[in-house]
Protein backbone atom coordinates (compact mmCIF):
# COMPACT_ATOMS: atom_id res chain seq x y z
CA UNK A 1 0.00 0.00 0.00
CA UNK A 2 2.25 2.06 0.85
CA UNK A 3 4.26 1.54 -2.45
CA UNK A 4 1.26 2.65 -4.58
CA UNK A 5 0.60 6.02 -2.24
CA UNK A 6 4.48 6.44 -3.19
CA UNK A 7 3.74 5.84 -7.00
CA UNK A 8 0.57 8.07 -6.68
CA UNK A 9 2.28 10.85 -5.23
CA UNK A 10 4.71 10.43 -8.15
CA UNK A 11 2.01 10.55 -10.69
CA UNK A 12 0.46 13.69 -9.24
CA UNK A 13 3.61 15.62 -8.79
CA UNK A 14 4.03 15.33 -12.72
CA UNK A 15 0.56 16.00 -13.41
CA UNK A 16 1.03 19.45 -11.24
CA UNK A 17 4.35 19.88 -13.45
CA UNK A 18 2.69 19.42 -17.07
CA UNK A 19 -0.18 22.22 -15.80
CA UNK A 20 1.75 24.41 -14.44
CA UNK A 21 4.22 24.69 -17.61
CA UNK A 22 0.96 24.59 -19.93
CA UNK A 23 0.16 27.52 -18.16
CA UNK A 24 3.70 29.28 -19.47
CA UNK A 25 3.05 32.23 -21.92
CA UNK A 26 3.38 30.73 -25.36
CA UNK A 27 5.84 33.90 -26.58
CA UNK A 28 9.23 32.84 -26.63
CA UNK A 29 10.90 29.82 -26.41
CA UNK A 30 10.07 27.96 -23.22
CA UNK A 31 13.39 27.56 -20.67
CA UNK A 32 14.24 23.90 -20.67
CA UNK A 33 14.18 22.57 -17.12
CA UNK A 34 16.46 22.16 -14.95
CA UNK A 35 17.25 18.24 -14.71
CA UNK A 36 18.51 16.18 -11.94
CA UNK A 37 21.82 14.66 -11.31
CA UNK A 38 22.35 11.53 -8.70
CA UNK A 39 26.37 12.24 -7.70
CA UNK A 40 27.55 8.71 -5.72
CA UNK A 41 30.93 9.18 -4.76
CA UNK A 42 32.60 8.16 -0.82
CA UNK A 43 35.11 10.74 -1.08
CA UNK A 44 33.35 14.34 0.64
CA UNK A 45 36.19 16.65 -1.35
CA UNK A 46 35.63 15.11 -4.48
CA UNK A 47 31.25 15.12 -3.80
CA UNK A 48 31.36 18.35 -3.27
CA UNK A 49 33.56 19.52 -6.11
CA UNK A 50 31.53 17.36 -8.32
CA UNK A 51 28.51 18.78 -6.69
CA UNK A 52 29.29 22.73 -7.12
CA UNK A 53 30.93 22.12 -10.90
CA UNK A 54 27.28 21.15 -11.58
CA UNK A 55 24.97 23.11 -9.45
CA UNK A 56 24.68 26.17 -11.53
CA UNK A 57 22.77 23.75 -14.41
CA UNK A 58 21.30 20.90 -12.37
CA UNK A 59 19.72 19.77 -9.67
CA UNK A 60 22.18 17.74 -7.36
CA UNK A 61 21.43 15.37 -5.28
CA UNK A 62 24.59 13.40 -3.72
CA UNK A 63 25.37 10.07 -1.53
CA UNK A 64 28.68 8.50 -0.20
CA UNK A 65 27.78 5.19 0.23
CA UNK A 66 25.66 2.81 -2.45
CA UNK A 67 23.04 2.54 0.56
CA UNK A 68 22.35 6.21 -0.14
CA UNK A 69 21.99 6.13 -3.80
CA UNK A 70 19.14 3.24 -3.35
CA UNK A 71 17.53 4.99 -1.52
CA UNK A 72 17.95 8.49 -3.51
CA UNK A 73 16.56 6.27 -6.33
CA UNK A 74 13.67 4.81 -4.07
CA UNK A 75 12.54 9.02 -3.56
CA UNK A 76 13.42 10.94 -6.73
CA UNK A 77 12.99 10.90 -10.50
CA UNK A 78 16.46 11.61 -12.18
CA UNK A 79 17.98 12.51 -15.30
CA UNK A 80 21.34 11.06 -14.78
CA UNK A 81 23.64 9.45 -12.33
CA UNK A 82 27.30 10.10 -12.00
CA UNK A 83 28.53 6.56 -10.19
CA UNK A 84 31.83 6.42 -8.36
CA UNK A 85 33.03 2.68 -8.88
CA UNK A 86 34.80 2.14 -5.51
CA UNK A 87 31.97 2.83 -2.64
CA UNK A 88 32.32 1.77 0.88
CA UNK A 89 29.40 -1.17 0.68
CA UNK A 90 28.42 -2.05 -3.06
CA UNK A 91 31.01 -2.08 -6.03
CA UNK A 92 29.52 0.62 -8.71
CA UNK A 93 29.12 -2.10 -10.76
CA UNK A 94 26.52 -3.60 -8.90
CA UNK A 95 24.85 -0.24 -8.39
CA UNK A 96 25.37 0.06 -12.44
CA UNK A 97 22.75 -3.38 -12.41
CA UNK A 98 20.59 -2.57 -10.56
CA UNK A 99 19.79 0.75 -12.00
CA UNK A 100 19.60 -0.87 -15.77
CA UNK A 101 17.38 -4.02 -14.48
CA UNK A 102 14.78 -2.23 -13.17
CA UNK A 103 15.61 2.05 -14.73
CA UNK A 104 16.82 0.86 -17.94
CA UNK A 105 16.25 4.54 -19.16
CA UNK A 106 17.93 6.27 -16.66
CA UNK A 107 21.75 7.13 -18.40
CA UNK A 108 24.34 6.29 -15.66
CA UNK A 109 28.09 7.66 -15.87
CA UNK A 110 30.46 5.42 -13.95
CA UNK A 111 33.51 6.71 -13.02
CA UNK A 112 36.96 5.45 -11.52
CA UNK A 113 39.84 6.40 -9.72
CA UNK A 114 42.31 4.23 -12.06
CA UNK A 115 42.05 3.14 -15.36
CA UNK A 116 41.45 -0.50 -16.67
CA UNK A 117 40.25 -2.23 -19.77
CA UNK A 118 38.27 -4.91 -17.94
CA UNK A 119 36.24 -2.37 -16.04
CA UNK A 120 35.83 -0.02 -18.58
CA UNK A 121 34.20 -3.24 -20.69
CA UNK A 122 32.10 -4.60 -17.98
CA UNK A 123 30.76 -0.91 -17.44
CA UNK A 124 29.43 -0.63 -20.93
CA UNK A 125 28.63 -4.38 -21.07
CA UNK A 126 26.68 -3.36 -18.25
CA UNK A 127 24.75 -0.77 -19.63
CA UNK A 128 26.98 2.45 -18.57
CA UNK A 129 26.40 5.45 -20.54
CA UNK A 130 29.61 6.32 -20.67
CA UNK A 131 32.87 5.76 -18.28
CA UNK A 132 35.45 8.29 -16.90
CA UNK A 133 38.72 8.53 -15.06
CA UNK A 134 39.92 10.66 -12.42
CA UNK A 135 40.99 13.31 -12.16
CA UNK A 136 38.29 14.70 -13.92
CA UNK A 137 38.37 18.18 -16.00
CA UNK A 138 34.71 19.78 -15.19
CA UNK A 139 34.38 21.06 -18.88
CA UNK A 140 34.90 17.53 -20.43
CA UNK A 141 32.15 16.20 -17.58
CA UNK A 142 29.64 19.09 -18.58
CA UNK A 143 30.34 18.38 -22.37
CA UNK A 144 29.68 14.84 -21.88
CA UNK A 145 26.18 15.70 -19.29
CA UNK A 146 24.55 17.54 -22.05
CA UNK A 147 25.56 15.10 -24.88
CA UNK A 148 23.75 12.47 -23.54
CA UNK A 149 20.68 14.54 -21.79
CA UNK A 150 20.52 16.20 -25.08
CA UNK A 151 20.32 12.63 -27.17
CA UNK A 152 17.79 11.40 -24.20
CA UNK A 153 15.65 13.89 -24.88
CA UNK A 154 15.92 13.94 -28.56
CA UNK A 155 15.19 10.05 -28.66
CA UNK A 156 12.21 10.82 -26.54
CA UNK A 157 13.39 9.08 -23.47
CA UNK A 158 11.74 9.77 -20.28
CA UNK A 159 12.03 9.31 -16.27
CA UNK A 160 10.27 6.26 -15.46
CA UNK A 161 6.92 7.13 -16.21
CA UNK A 162 5.48 5.04 -13.08
CA UNK A 163 7.83 5.84 -11.15
CA UNK A 164 9.06 2.79 -10.76
CA UNK A 165 12.61 2.25 -7.99
CA UNK A 166 15.32 0.18 -8.69
CA UNK A 167 14.47 -1.19 -5.15
CA UNK A 168 10.66 -2.49 -6.26
CA UNK A 169 12.29 -6.28 -7.68
CA UNK A 170 13.82 -6.53 -4.21
CA UNK A 171 10.31 -7.48 -3.13
CA UNK A 172 10.30 -4.19 -0.73
CA UNK A 173 7.34 -1.65 -0.47
CA UNK A 174 8.92 2.04 0.18
CA UNK A 175 7.98 2.75 3.72
CA UNK A 176 6.42 6.49 4.81
CA UNK A 177 10.25 7.43 5.30
CA UNK A 178 11.33 6.45 1.81
CA UNK A 179 13.69 4.17 3.48
CA UNK A 180 13.89 0.78 1.05
CA UNK A 181 14.69 -2.48 2.34
CA UNK A 182 17.77 -2.88 0.71
CA UNK A 183 19.13 0.22 1.91
CA UNK A 184 18.16 -0.37 5.61
CA UNK A 185 19.58 -3.64 5.54
CA UNK A 186 23.07 -2.02 3.87
CA UNK A 187 23.07 0.61 6.73
CA UNK A 188 22.47 -1.68 9.78
CA UNK A 189 25.60 -3.97 8.47
CA UNK A 190 28.05 -0.54 8.11
CA UNK A 191 26.65 0.60 11.61
CA UNK A 192 27.01 -3.26 13.02
CA UNK A 193 30.15 -5.04 11.55
CA UNK A 194 31.88 -5.17 14.97
CA UNK A 195 28.83 -7.01 16.40
CA UNK A 196 27.77 -10.80 15.94
CA UNK A 197 25.47 -10.02 12.33
CA UNK A 198 23.34 -13.12 11.36
CA UNK A 199 21.40 -13.74 8.45
CA UNK A 200 17.77 -13.74 10.85
CA UNK A 201 19.15 -10.64 12.30
CA UNK A 202 19.43 -8.82 8.79
CA UNK A 203 16.50 -10.07 7.22
CA UNK A 204 14.53 -8.57 10.39
CA UNK A 205 15.92 -5.18 9.74
CA UNK A 206 15.20 -5.43 6.22
CA UNK A 207 11.36 -6.54 6.87
CA UNK A 208 11.74 -9.76 4.79
CA UNK A 209 11.85 -13.34 5.67
CA UNK A 210 15.33 -15.02 5.39
CA UNK A 211 14.51 -17.10 2.58
CA UNK A 212 13.44 -14.23 0.57
CA UNK A 213 16.50 -11.56 1.87
CA UNK A 214 18.39 -14.17 1.22
CA UNK A 215 17.69 -15.01 -2.41
CA UNK A 216 16.61 -11.18 -3.69
CA UNK A 217 20.49 -10.05 -1.50
CA UNK A 218 22.34 -12.29 -3.56
CA UNK A 219 20.82 -11.65 -6.90
CA UNK A 220 21.15 -7.19 -6.62
CA UNK A 221 24.78 -7.51 -4.58
CA UNK A 222 26.18 -10.15 -6.80
CA UNK A 223 27.26 -12.53 -3.68
CA UNK A 224 25.83 -13.84 -0.94
CA UNK A 225 24.87 -12.43 2.73
CA UNK A 226 27.98 -14.21 4.46
CA UNK A 227 30.68 -13.21 1.17
CA UNK A 228 29.64 -9.18 1.55
CA UNK A 229 29.72 -9.68 5.61
CA UNK A 230 33.09 -11.13 5.52
CA UNK A 231 34.50 -9.00 2.95
CA UNK A 232 33.03 -5.63 4.33
CA UNK A 233 34.71 -6.71 7.52
CA UNK A 234 37.94 -6.96 5.77
CA UNK A 235 37.88 -4.19 3.76
CA UNK A 236 37.15 -2.38 7.45
CA UNK A 237 40.39 -4.06 8.77
CA UNK A 238 42.24 -3.44 6.01
CA UNK A 239 41.93 0.47 6.96
CA UNK A 240 42.03 0.09 10.37
CA UNK A 241 45.26 -1.99 10.27
CA UNK A 242 47.05 0.90 9.04
CA UNK A 243 46.74 2.82 12.28
CA UNK A 244 50.30 1.37 13.94
CA UNK A 245 48.93 2.18 17.25
CA UNK A 246 46.14 -0.52 17.19
CA UNK A 247 47.23 -4.42 17.71
CA UNK A 248 45.92 -6.88 15.15
CA UNK A 249 43.85 -8.30 18.45
CA UNK A 250 42.15 -4.76 18.48
CA UNK A 251 41.31 -4.42 14.84
CA UNK A 252 39.98 -8.42 14.52
CA UNK A 253 37.90 -7.71 17.40
CA UNK A 254 36.46 -4.35 16.38
CA UNK A 255 35.21 -5.27 12.99
CA UNK A 256 33.71 -8.65 14.70
CA UNK A 257 35.55 -11.05 14.76
CA UNK A 258 35.64 -13.30 17.91
CA UNK A 259 39.08 -15.09 17.08
CA UNK A 260 42.75 -14.39 15.55
CA UNK A 261 42.55 -17.77 13.53
CA UNK A 262 39.37 -17.55 11.99
CA UNK A 263 40.63 -13.34 11.20
CA UNK A 264 43.68 -14.27 9.69
CA UNK A 265 42.07 -17.02 7.23
CA UNK A 266 39.33 -15.10 6.06
CA UNK A 267 41.76 -12.12 5.77
CA UNK A 268 43.83 -14.00 3.54
CA UNK A 269 40.87 -15.29 1.25
CA UNK A 270 39.85 -12.17 0.34
CA UNK A 271 43.10 -10.09 0.43
CA UNK A 272 45.63 -13.37 -0.49
CA UNK A 273 48.31 -12.26 2.18
CA UNK A 274 47.73 -12.56 6.24
CA UNK A 275 47.29 -9.87 8.07
CA UNK A 276 50.68 -9.23 9.34
CA UNK A 277 52.19 -9.32 5.75
CA UNK A 278 49.57 -6.54 4.89
CA UNK A 279 50.35 -4.29 7.65
CA UNK A 280 54.49 -4.72 6.98
CA UNK A 281 53.73 -3.95 2.94
CA UNK A 282 51.34 -1.04 4.39
CA UNK A 283 53.94 0.42 6.74
CA UNK A 284 56.83 0.07 3.53
CA UNK A 285 54.09 2.26 1.26
CA UNK A 286 53.70 4.72 3.68
CA UNK A 287 57.35 5.22 4.82
CA UNK A 288 58.07 5.43 1.03
CA UNK A 289 56.02 8.52 -0.21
Amino acid sequence: MALLGFKATLLRLDCAMDLAESALPSAGPAPKPRRWVLVVDDDPAVLEALATALAPQYHVVTARTGAEALEVLSQRLLDLVLLDNVLPDLPGLAILEIVKRYLPSLPVVLITGYGSEEISVKAFRGGARDYMKKPIQVGELLARIEEILHARRRTGEARAPDGSSALEAFGADVDASGDSSLGRALTFIEANLHTHLSLERVAREAGMSKFHFCRHFKALVGMSFREFLARRRIERASVLLRDRKRSVTEVYLEVGFKDLSHFGRVFRKVTGQPPSRFRLLGRDASSQT
